[in-house]
């Protein structure tokens, strides 16, 4: 038989959270280097803080998807009533 209407709310919300980990695992190093890159402008360095903010974001980045991956699995993460 069809679905409830909550359960296909829980499939949408979970396809939308992990659809995000691509871009986000993309965008986060790059965002990091790029904040290194302008400190390593500034103080006059040659590429400490750009390999230094890269690890960072590369860290944030996989945190931020265990975080995500942990909320699409929470069977409590359905609509708020």
């Amino acid at each position: 038989m069809g679905e409830s209407p909550s359960d296909k709310y829980k499939r949408l919300r979970q396809l939308g959270l992990l659809s995000v980990i691509p871009m986000m695992l993309a965008a986060a190093p790059l965002i990091g280097y790029f904040i290194g890159r302008q400190i390593d402008r500034w103080v006059g360095t040659e590429t400490i803080f750009s390999l230094a903010f890269l690890f960072l974001g590369l860290v944030a980045g996989v945190r931020e998807t265990l975080s995500l991956i942990r909320k699409s699995e929470d069977p409590k993460s359905g609509p708020s009533d």
